[in-house]
């Protein structure tokens, strides 16, 4: 039977994700990141109170989208250029070898104290839920700290890093424990492995295509190759994923890797267009499912599992303060606690870790409810905590301020007022030049007596905030030319 898509619900949830930051912007007091704030309006509108969300087959599809291209994006952010050693560095003073160390120190934390699970009445599976407490959410991680501006400083990339390595070794561990569990030591438990080769595969084939094809923008007008470029990659590598039993996020995060690598320099000019697809309509979808998801009754109804809620919650905690008091020396204490904070936060990964322990008879359904509402409410309430506790300083926010960063960008003029004015006549911001004009396949180098024409492919400079307000300007319809 063939299924039919249903807008109601697909126009609630896309009403809901445009107010949903006004709605936050609101509590000024409580500061909590918005993708608390679509989770919180997501619990409110779904199962658990209104159930008037109902997840068809396209709503899943698009939620499963969004987590797959939010680690695209979390693999994106990975730079690689930060991780070399600086002059006079040694390896055992950069942020890989400390992330590195972080982890290891984790994963020791996380093997004790998942002992004393057997005391609480999981008495199989130790090794399966030390795997699952060194778990990370970089989903929830990237888009907070680089909402502060903190992603890019050498604070930001050692928490990524950190969180990146503790995500996949979890991802991966827990993947082979349960193949191991399920099939025995064969090779049906090193599937996971095809995903790596293909993605090997595809970068060195990628490289080779660009040595040979001419993919710059004159060569292909708004056909924008290089969003085009990342979907395939993240879909063919989710595919594979999918086809080998593993976790899309796995296939979606490797994805985001190898276009990092391809794309080099130009990295920060894609970012900004696939940030507009993400952040903009897939990312806030993924995360308001998360709430509509979570059937708050139906763990009340299970009053055994609410015990074992703070003792996960106070091993997730562990696993990752005790690590993180490594950052105490040069970050403070207050930052040290709260990078343990938004680290200790989960997402996705323990809730399919939970469903994948149930499967495997480690944990009955009382115990799965527990684990969900962790879930639920460690993301709700330690990047809160992470907000209150966090020093914005110059060790900890990016270098460069955002407002005063040279970018580049490239638009298609549409506001018709500017059509047919010469630049000088059209006022543009201070702070940025049109250095290029794509017109019929012909690239022309402007002054200011050029006249702005239609399907004009603009290629323009400046500090950000300029940019930004020129492309807003020769884009959106204004209603009279500036003064």
């Amino acid at each position: 039977m063939e299924e039919t898509l249903n807008y109601d619900s697909l126009l609630i949830l896309t009403v809901v994700a445009f107010f949903t930051p006004f709605l936050v912007a609101k509590l000024k007091k409580i500061k909590i990141p918005y993708q608390v704030g679509e989770i919180f309006i997501g619990i409110i509108l779904g199962k658990s109170f209104l159930n008037i969300i109902k997840p068809d087959v396209w709503i899943l599809f698009l939620s499963n989208l969004g987590l797959a291209y939010l680690m695209f994006l979390s693999g994106l952010e990975i730079n690689f250029d930060d991780l070399k050693l600086k002059d006079n560095e040694s390896i055992i003073d950069s942020k890989i070898f400390l992330s590195i160390k972080m982890f290891i120190i984790s994963l020791i934390v996380s093997i004790i104290l998942s002992f004393s699970l057997k005391f609480v009445g999981i008495d199989s599976g130790t090794l399966f839920f030390a795997l699952l407490f060194t778990a990370a959410a970089p989903a929830l991680l990237v888009p907070i700290l680089k909402a502060k501006h903190i992603l890019n400083s050498d604070f930001g990339q050692s928490l990524l890093i950190f969180g990146l390595i503790g995500e996949l070794v979890s991802l991966i561990g827990i993947t082979f424990v349960s193949s191991v569990t399920t099939y025995g030591l064969s090779l049906k438990s090193f599937t996971f492995l095809i995903i790596f080769g293909v993605a090997f595969l595809m970068y060195f084939l990628a490289k080779i295509l660009f040595k040979i094809n001419d993919f710059s923008a004159v060569a292909f007008k708004n056909l924008h190759l290089s969003i085009r470029g990342a979907f395939a990659l993240v879909l063919v590598l989710v595919a594979v994923a999918e086809k080998v039993g593993s976790e899309i996020i796995l296939g979606s995060f490797l994805a985001g890797i190898i276009f990092s690598l391809l794309v080099g320099k130009a990295k920060e000019e894609i970012s900004h267009q696939l940030d507009v697809i993400g952040y903009g309509f897939l990312i806030p979808i993924f995360f308001i499912m998360i709430g509509v998801n979570i059937d708050l009754n139906a763990i009340i109804e299970n009053p055994g599992s609410i015990a074992k809620i703070p003792v996960f919650l106070i091993i997730f905690f562990l696993v990752k303060f005790i690590p993180c008091l490594l950052l105490k020396k040069k970050y403070g204490m207050r930052n040290s606690l709260a990078s343990s904070m938004i680290l200790t936060a989960q997402l996705s990964l323990v809730i399919v870790g939970a469903q994948m322990a149930l499967n495997l008879r480690y944990i009955n359904n009382s115990d799965y409810s527990a684990f969900i509402v962790t879930t639920v409410i460690s993301c709700i309430l330690f990047p809160i905590l992470f907000e209150k506790l966090i020093v914005e300083d110059e060790n900890t926010v990016q270098k460069v301020a955002e407002e005063e960063k040279i970018i580049i960008r490239e638009f298609l003029i549409s506001n018709q007022l500017y059509l047919g004015k010469s630049l000088k006549e059209c006022k543009l911001p201070v702070g940025c030049r049109i250095f290029s004009i794509i017109r019929d396949n012909e690239e022309i180098m402007p002054n200011a007596d050029t006249v702005l024409e239609a399907n004009d492919l603009i290629i323009l400079a400046g500090v950000r905030h300029a940019v930004e307000d020129t492309i807003n300007m020769l884009t959106v319809c204004n209603l009279s030319l500036p003064d």
